[in-house]
């Protein structure tokens, strides 16, 4: 299980360079992008997701950005956005004689973002519950490098995009859109499937947090984790719920009147207990877990 975890890891990492490489030369060659005052508004108000602003740098059809019919109850277009996507990434497509443009590609590497977070965050849980990082911990002058790269990506695709593509817009767009792609997305709680997805996700990462930190200076129900190794996952895990709280900011809130879907509870507030509960045992577990003197039973 932990060598396909750490494969598994290593493939995204791949993808995920693959993607910046893709999304920075179509930029590159990208037509220089004339964006009306109101456009450029509404993408500094997060109004418009991050392929409608792809599709508006990289001068692609106005079809290609408004691929958003719904499907099911997904009411904002992340599903569709990300089905699009993978008809255009499959080995057929691209190597088929009518094969995407490089534009066409890095417009759908954004689109499916939310299935590659998705996976991510499923390999942050394995390694928090099985004990063993997917990768060693790096040395400082490594993370440091790595950090630097990051920035440099972040500012040179902010500068390609003449300042559409913000800073943490990737970031946040793969949060908003978690899981998009996965399933047949339908919601089946009444919720919108896209603000259910990243909550779930959010409380998922607060809880394997929480029993790490607790097995690991407690409990010890799940099997030792070093403690480099803890600190470098759960940072991660933090991240993105950090990031997890961002994009609800993005996307559209539920209106199901006072009740909700529950018919019991008002909604609301029973969503902000359940985050806010994760949220500080998740806060328990981190400084349980980052303190050094742990000693497994």
């Amino acid at each position: 299980m932990n060598g396909l975890v750490g494969f598994t890891a290593f493939v995204l990492e791949v993808v995920a360079f693959a993607a910046a490489a893709a999304i920075s030369l179509a930029l590159w060659q990208a037509p220089a992008a004339r964006p009306t005052q109101a456009q450029r508004r509404a993408v500094r108000r997060g109004d418009v997701a991050l392929p409608e602003t792809m599709a508006l740098i990289l001068g692609l059809d106005t079809d290609l950005a408004n691929v958003r019919t719904r499907v099911g109850a997904d009411d904002t277009g992340e599903v569709a956005w990300a089905r699009h996507g993978i008809g255009s990434l499959r080995p057929a497509a691209l190597l088929g004689a009518e094969r995407p443009s490089l534009r066409q590609v890095a417009w759908s590497m954004v689109a499916v973002e939310g299935m590659r977070r998705m996976l991510c965050v499923v390999v942050v849980g394995i390694a928090l519950f099985s004990g063993h990082s997917p990768f060693d911990v790096p040395p400082v002058g490594v993370l440091t490098l790595l950090v630097a790269s990051q920035l440099a990506l972040t500012l040179g695709h902010y500068l390609l995009s003449d300042g559409l593509i913000r800073p943490g817009a990737r970031l946040r767009w793969s949060m908003a859109s978690v899981g998009a792609g996965f399933g047949d997305g339908t919601s089946r709680t009444g919720l919108p499937i896209r603000w259910t997805a990243t909550l779930a996700t959010m409380i998922a990462l607060n809880l394997v947090v929480s029993l790490r930190g607790l097995s690991d200076r407690w409990t010890h129900g799940l099997g030792s984790m070093a403690h480099d190794e803890r600190v470098m996952v759960m940072t991660a895990a933090a991240w993105l719920v950090g990031w997890g709280f961002v994009a609800l900011q993005a996307l559209q809130r539920p209106e199901l009147g006072y009740y909700g879907a529950t018919r019991r509870l008002e909604e609301t507030s029973t969503r902000r207990l359940a985050l806010g509960a994760t949220l500080t045992v998740a806060a328990v577990g981190m400084i349980a877990g980052v303190l050094p003197g742990g000693v497994p039973a």
